[in-house]
């Protein structure tokens, strides 16, 4: 008989080229989750650049002794073409799903422009120069997706590095496509006779917070590592040699400790088990930051919450 109660670790945004010892934060989350036992893990993006010396990064990654799942981050193609961040990660596909007990989940990717009526891939940075094309999910993975969820009756979870909530614009961070993918989220809840999909995570945005649409929990994990404040907050971190080898570090800030938690799904609930720690320095309210963003208020924790479904 499937599971009825499965336990994920998830962890998001632990910039390992932008972020002081991130390995050690790595560490203490497969650590934790071989402790645990968790059935699976799963990491939401901004993981590493695929360069040699990050090999023992991406093999403490592969000593949790369980299913291991990966998200493409924006960040993750700033130095290469998906492909090769993919390779690196040892993913086969960008966008996918599975099963784990009787619960099924669903990998999207949203790292894609649109240029001139042309979907184009994320790759050496290129989203920082059309600023005004990124965040997009493919129509080719929108059909897809809508495939996948009529082809299951399982309760089903999604994860994405960008959120899925809202549209893309000055104030929201979520996806440009928001409002089809959450028409297909309910067309599958409709025709499913059920809740079939109840969740969504995701990283990216480095905050802690969550929202009900649709009667679709969207639940925003906080980074493992940071969050950036911008180029209008700059402070010493760390130290002078640290600031200068890690220099994003310089506007950003940085959490004591990684920030990770571990998802139980059951029927009817949800429950989060998260991390709260203290910031480096400087608070962002002491900087003169306005301690929000996209609706949710900045802070070094992942809640504990239990979501009912």
């Amino acid at each position: 008989m499937s599971q009825t109660i499965v336990r994920f670790g998830v962890m998001a945004d632990v910039h390992q080229d932008f972020m002081y010892r991130a390995e050690d934060r790595l560490s203490q989350f497969i650590d934790r989750m071989n402790e645990e036992k968790v059935d699976f893990i799963i990491q939401l993006g901004d993981f590493c650049f695929p360069y040699p010396e990050n090999k023992p990064f991406v093999a403490k990654w592969e000593q949790f002794n369980g299913a291991k799942y990966h998200v493409l981050g924006n960040h993750d193609m700033d130095r290469c073409d998906k492909q090769t961040i993919m390779d690196f990660l040892g993913m086969k596909r960008n966008y996918y799903s599975f099963d784990s007990g009787n619960y099924h989940f669903i990998v999207l990717d949203a790292s894609h422009l649109l240029l001139d009526g042309h979907y184009l891939d994320y790759e050496h940075g290129n989203y920082h120069k059309h600023p005004e094309a990124i965040s997009n999910l493919t129509p080719e993975q929108l059909d897809w997706l809508r495939k996948d969820l009529a082809a299951t009756d399982k309760t089903t979870i999604l994860f994405s590095h960008h959120n899925l909530e809202s549209p893309f614009n000055d104030f929201n961070y979520g996806i440009k496509n928001s409002d089809e993918l959450r028409a297909i989220l309910r067309e599958a809840n409709a025709q499913g006779g059920f809740r079939k999909v109840v969740a969504c995570l995701n990283g990216h945005n480095h905050l802690d917070g969550v929202k009900v649409i649709d009667d679709i929990y969207f639940v925003h994990i906080n980074s493992m590592s940071y969050f950036y404040m911008g180029k209008n907050y700059a402070t010493t971190r760390y130290s002078e040699e640290v600031t200068e080898a890690y220099p994003l570090l310089a506007n950003s800030a940085p959490y004591e400790d990684g920030l990770y938690a571990i998802v139980t799904i059951e029927p009817g609930k949800i429950s989060i088990e998260g991390r709260e720690t203290s910031f480096v320095g400087l608070d962002p309210v002491a900087c003169g930051h306005r301690n929000h963003a996209g609706g949710h208020v900045v802070t070094a924790r992942i809640s504990d919450r239990m979501l009912k479904y």
